[in-house]
């Protein structure tokens, strides 16, 4: 560089290893240019390179962000059909109390067998033939018939098979004869139904339940609670559909629950 007092500034360069050298002479507004423009461009590189920097991590935290949401999307779905899957049953767990009166205990089937009518115990307590060939009405309530077997007023599919009996939701449906429960299930037809069979080749069906109580294999007693009526399957108003069969025909079931009701 130049002595004291000089105006302008000498700048020798000398490359490594070799031995001649160059040398610019700079005037002082010249230097402190070059010096300006060199911070200008320094600070042009670290914007740049924060900004990148910058979006980056903004992009990183919309995408961790965006799976967040979709994450929640998700469990909320999950929950909304969890709570619908709850207020169904604590709907049907209320209708059961309503039928039940309050507390359902802690064994449930015991608690579903009402007391027999004195009709009903009186039968029960009989022996020999009028024992063989009883029949109990098959809801407690009585209610009234609707459509009797063989009915084709209002079938596009054929004859009635069984019988209809109206009664409110929820009340009892009870065995109408002593057997084991050999089928249970939902139909789109018949809704939730109970099948028992019964000796001498004899069977009854349960249709259009809102409640099953037994299961295959379950023996039952005559007049024991097997389901609360309903309004399931293909049905246009609260009822217990009945069938009974022998040997494998349909068959008229007043005629066998005449002797009964």
């Amino acid at each position: 560089m130049s002595g004291e007092g000089s105006r302008r500034w000498t700048v020798i360069v000398v490359r490594e290893g070799q031995v001649e050298s160059r040398t610019v002479a700079l005037s002082l507004r010249r230097a402190i240019l070059a010096g300006v423009a060199a911070l200008l461009l320094v600070a042009a590189v670290v914007f740049v390179a924060g900004k990148w920097v910058g979006d980056v991590a903004s992009q990183e935290t919309v995408a961790a962000l965006e799976a967040e949401v979709s994450e929640l999307q998700a469990e909320n779905a999950a929950l909304e059909v969890v709570g619908e899957r709850i207020e169904r049953l604590e709907s049907e767990y209320r209708q059961l109390r309503g039928v039940m009166g309050g507390d359902l205990g802690s064994s449930g089937r015991d608690i579903l067998l009402p007391p027999l009518s004195e009709e009903d115990a009186s039968a029960r307590r009989e022996t020999g033939e009028d024992e063989e060939s009883r029949f109990v009405w098959p809801v407690v309530e009585r209610g009234f018939v609707t459509r009797v077997f063989g009915d084709t007023s209002s079938s596009p599919l054929g004859e009635h098979a069984g019988v209809d009996i109206a009664v409110p939701v929820g009340s009892y449906i009870r065995s109408t004869r002593d057997g084991v429960v050999v089928e249970v299930g939902e139909d789109p037809e018949y809704g939730q139904f109970v099948r028992v069979g019964h000796d001498e080749g004899l069977g009854s069906l349960y249709a259009h339940n809102s409640w099953l109580f037994v299961a295959v294999g379950d023996s039952v007693e005559m007049g024991e609670v097997i389901a609360l009526s309903g309004n399931s399957g293909r049905s246009t108003a609260p009822h217990l559909h009945l069938e009974m069969e022998r040997d494998g025909q349909p068959v008229d079931p007043l005629e066998y629950l005449a002797e009964g009701t």
